[in-house]
């Protein structure tokens, strides 16, 4: 595969910032729609199952970290949010070229993030609503559902595409043929 073909898989810095703006404004809106839906007709005793014995819907107030951790740390959580949240949002600002899948996986994470943070400024806690029926696990939300998929894409994209496809290399390599034609004609 030559360098050109190589980077049309990447998009250009003004796209980058088209598509991670989409995708932050996009789950930070749904994220919080969500929450205020659930805050009006989610009872606090309620538990609804959506999908039998697999999803259900229980209003929780979560006053800690991601899935209830750290709840009487949660001042120095928002700090370290805040912090990750402003050097992904750096990394992507200062992309020359970008893997989309590099893109889409920061912004999901910027935007849950963000989604949990105005829950923690503004309420104090984050509403939190899906519950897995099928088994003992923590009650989540859409903005935990996009940190948790923008971490796996991440994942993805770090272990089989990172290495593979750099934009901003430079192929010194010259195919041999180019070599001897370029030798025969001196």
């Amino acid at each position: 595969m030559n360098q050109t073909s190589k980077k049309t898989n990447f998009l250009s810095k003004k796209k980058s910032i088209i598509v991670s703006t989409s995708v932050i404004i996009f789950s930070v809106i749904l994220d919080q729609i969500t929450k205020i839906l659930a805050d009006k007709h989610l009872t606090k005793s309620d538990e609804i199952e959506v999908i039998p014995n697999i999803l259900g819907l229980s209003f929780v107030k979560n006053e800690g970290a991601a899935f209830g951790m750290f709840a009487d740390n949660r001042w120095i959580f928002m700090v370290f949010s805040t912090f990750a949240i402003g050097v992904m949002i750096y990394f992507l600002l200062t992309l020359k070229d970008s893997h989309p899948l590099l893109v889409i996986s920061l912004s999901m994470l910027i935007g849950g993030g963000i989604g949990n943070m105005i829950d923690r400024i503004s309420r104090g806690y984050v509403i939190d609503f899906f519950k897995f029926l099928f088994v003992k696990f923590a009650v989540f939300n859409v903005a935990d559902c996009f940190v948790t998929v923008g971490a796996v894409l991440l994942a993805i994209y770090l272990l089989f595409l990172f290495k593979d496809e750099t934009p901003n290399e430079i192929d010194n390599n010259k195919p041999e043929e180019e070599t001897d034609v370029k030798e025969s004609n001196s």
